[in-house]
């Protein structure tokens, strides 16, 4: 019967451990796509100013 339990809370474990790890890569994902609009919308502005001025 320990063995079972043994299994399971190591199951368990690892099913927390790669979910820990896939919500790190999806908050990387969202700062990488966030610091890219970012950019964009700098650009944008920049552009916008560029072409207001000439």
């Amino acid at each position: 019967m320990n063995i079972f339990f043994l299994l399971w809370l190591a199951a368990r474990r690892a099913v927390q451990a790669m979910g820990r790890s896939m919500d790190q890569q999806d908050q990387r994902d969202v700062e990488s796509y966030l610091g890219k609009a970012q950019s964009f919308a700098d650009l944008e502005s920049r552009e916008r100013y560029w072409l207001q001025s000439h």
